[in-house]
């Protein structure tokens, strides 16, 4: 890691931990916080990569999207998506909750 990249403390690979709801303990946090400032190393070398005379890239393989016309086009009828569907109520399909609230 070059000597001017900032290395982070056990403090906060513990706050990072904290607020990505994880508990790292002991050895875990040395070994986050050492993978960590691997990363930031890294990073460090490649903001320092000399790319002076290089044109930028929006995708190295230089694809380019094929866009088709927006026209409106016939749907699918709602009795045909009726059959199909295990419940269906005033034109919506009725699932089960999955998502609990506190409400």
């Amino acid at each position: 890691m070059p000597n001017d990249t900032k290395k982070l403390s056990i403090a906060e690979v513990q706050k990072i931990a904290a607020l990505s709801k994880l508990r790292l303990e002991g050895d875990e946090l040395e070994k986050m916080a050492h993978d960590f400032n691997g990363i930031l190393g890294f990073v460090a070398e490649i903001q320092n990569a000399d790319t002076a005379g290089i044109p930028a890239l929006d995708h190295p393989l230089g694809i380019v999207n094929s866009e088709r016309s927006d026209t409106p086009v016939e749907s699918i009828p709602q009795e045909a998506i009726r059959a199909f569907a295990p419940k269906f109520e005033s034109g919506f399909f009725v699932v089960p909750k999955v998502i609990e609230t506190d409400n």
